[in-house]
C-alpha cells in the first residue's frame, strides 16, 4: 500500500511537470510568431514614396515642338517650261546663236530663253535673267558718251547703284564697261522686281555702238555663261 501511494505521487509530479513545460512552450511559441509579409502602403496624394536610385521615376518634361527650321523665303515664281529655275544657268546649258540681219550682228544665248526682236536690237530673257543688245549711233568718244549720256540715264532709274566703271579686255578687244545693281523688270503677273546685277559693255562697230547688257539675279553665279555671251558677240 505504501509503495502504491509513492508511485501515484511520482506520477502526479511527472504529469504536473509535463503540463508546466507544455504551458511554457506554448507561451514562447505565441511570442515568436513570424511577421507576415506586408504589401506596400498605398501612396496618397501629397505623400512621398521612397525608392532605390535605380527606380527613381524620371520627371516627364512637357512635349516641345521642334524648332522651325528657317527656310529660305521664295522670291520667284516657278519658271516657265524651258527656263532656268532661279536664274541660274546650268553648266550643261546649250547655246544658240541669234543673227540680226537688220542690225548686222550676232550673239549667243541660252536655249529656251525668250527672244524678242526690237527695232534697235534684241531682248533675250529667262524670268529674271536677261541679255539685251541695243544699237545707238556711233560715237568717236565711247567713254565720253557713257559718262555724259548713258550713265545719267541709268542713274535716273529707281534702285540703280553703280558698282564700277572701267575698261575690260574681251578677246583681243577692249571695251568700256559698267557694273551696277538694278532690279529686274517687273514680273508681268505679280509685278515683283528681283534685285539684279548688270554687266554692260559698249562695243563700237560698223553698225554703230552696240550696248550689251547681261543681267542676273543677285546671288546667282552666271559668270562663265555671261563670259561666253559677250565673247560671242560679233559684227557681221
Amino acid at each position: 500500500m505504501t509503495d502504491l501511494t509513492a508511485r501515484a505521487r511520482a506520477f502526479a509530479r511527472t504529469m504536473f511537470a509535463a503540463t508546466l513545460i507544455a504551458a511554457v512552450l506554448g507561451a514562447c511559441g505565441s511570442a515568436t510568431t513570424t511577421p507576415a509579409a506586408t504589401a506596400p502602403a498605398a501612396t496618397t496624394p501629397g505623400s512621398t514614396a521612397s525608392a532605390s536610385p535605380s527606380e527613381t521615376p524620371q520627371s516627364a518634361s512637357p512635349p516641345t515642338s521642334p524648332t522651325p527650321s528657317a527656310s529660305p523665303s521664295v522670291t520667284q515664281e516657278p519658271d516657265v517650261p524651258g527656263g532656268n529655275t532661279g536664274g541660274d544657268i546650268p553648266d550643261n546649258a546649250v547655246f544658240l546663236t541669234y543673227h540680226s540681219a537688220a542690225g548686222g550682228f550676232s550673239i549667243q544665248y541660252v536655249e529656251g530663253w525668250q527672244v524678242s526682236t526690237q527695232p534697235d536690237g534684241v531682248v533675250i530673257k529667262d524670268k529674271d535673267s536677261s541679255e539685251t543688245v541695243v544699237l545707238v549711233a556711233a560715237s568717236s568718244d565711247v567713254a565720253g558718251y557713257v559718262s555724259a549720256t548713258d550713265l545719267p540715264t541709268l542713274e535716273a532709274q529707281a534702285g540703280f547703284k553703280l558698282i564700277k566703271q572701267d575698261s575690260v579686255k574681251v578677246g583681243s578687244k577692249t571695251y568700256v564697261h559698267l557694273a551696277y545693281h538694278l532690279p529686274a523688270p517687273p514680273d508681268p503677273v505679280t509685278g515683283k522686281r528681283v534685285p539684279a546685277t548688270v554687266d554692260r559693255y559698249y562695243v563700237p562697230g560698223p553698225g554703230g555702238l552696240a550696248i550689251i547688257s547681261l543681267s542676273t539675279p543677285d546671288g546667282i553665279d552666271n559668270v562663265d555663261a555671261f563670259r561666253q555671251m559677250i565673247q560671242s558677240f560679233a559684227w557681221t
